[in-house]
């Protein structure tokens, strides 16, 4: 599922790239892509982290990142990202008092708000990918970032040891870096900028899998006799899209920093 969101992710931003019937049209394409980013991380990180209010946490992430996307694509001037803090701030007090509407004694109450604030964090995240859009220039830096993410996830999800496959997975997000690069006419990230990001992306999804891999096998998400088959079924759906939606989300702010500052890269 995350593979196949990383494609779309792609083949959308170069759909966009060529605005044959004017930029209105040509950003719908990638609105689409990045709003369905949004629907799946809301929908898995509830169950990947266990909330006790699941649907609650769901619609508070999706109404949140669906407003990120909306003041990103709105936004006139780069940086286009200058809602995010009030969004992540009101997210952060729909956090606290959804919390304390539980009551002061609830269970797990610093590890739910912990966990729904990270929620809010990894989804405004996926805003970047639109901001990257946004900016002047080609779509290069987000074609190489896509890349490098997707054979770096092929490498993380190997059946394998974390101690072999995140080695591997930096390994291929340098590949498909270096292959992104190459396929792109004419870039605006040079060589050295584009392995760069290559490597960075792909340590970044070895780092996501061996942080969320233990949350997902903990003792949250031990299966019991309580819990009917259909329901054990739509979390595990929802770890699996969550564990592949969080490192394409975070990636986008590791692209948007190459792409809206290339001229730190001009010699290398």
């Amino acid at each position: 599922m995350a593979l196949f969101g990383a494609l779309a992710l792609g083949a959308t931003s170069l759909l966009g790239s060529y605005p044959l019937a004017g930029e209105a049209v040509a950003v719908i394409p990638v609105a689409l892509a990045t709003a369905a980013l949004v629907g799946v991380l809301a929908f898995g990180w509830p169950r990947l982290t266990d909330s006790p209010q699941r649907w609650l946490t769901s619609i508070m992430l999706f109404v949140f990142g669906i407003a990120g996307m909306g003041t990103t694509w709105m936004s006139i001037y780069p940086p286009h990202l200058e809602w995010l803090p009030l969004l992540t701030g009101l997210a952060l007090l729909w956090a606290f008092v959804q919390n304390l509407a539980r009551g002061i004694e609830a269970s797990n109450a610093v590890a739910n708000v912990s966990a729904q604030v990270a929620g809010v964090v990894v989804t405004l995240a996926a805003c970047s990918w639109a901001a990257s859009f946004r900016l002047p220039g080609d779509k290069s830096a987000i074609i190489i970032g896509l890349a490098a993410i997707f054979l770096a996830q092929c490498a993380s999800i190997l059946p394998f040891p974390a101690r072999f496959t995140s080695p591997l997975a930096i390994i291929a997000g340098l590949v498909g870096a270096l292959i992104g690069y190459s396929a792109w006419w004419y870039p605006t990230q040079t060589l050295a900028s584009a392995a760069i990001m290559g490597v960075l992306l792909g340590g970044l999804v070895a780092a996501v899998d061996r942080a969320l891999a233990p949350i997902a096998a903990g003792r949250f998400h031990a299966r019991s006799p309580r819990r009917s088959p259909n329901r054990s079924k739509v979390r595990e759906v929802g770890v699996n899209l969550t564990l592949g939606g969080t490192p394409i989300a975070l990636g986008g702010v590791v692209v948007y920093i190459f792409d809206q500052i290339p001229l730190l890269f001009p010699m290398i």
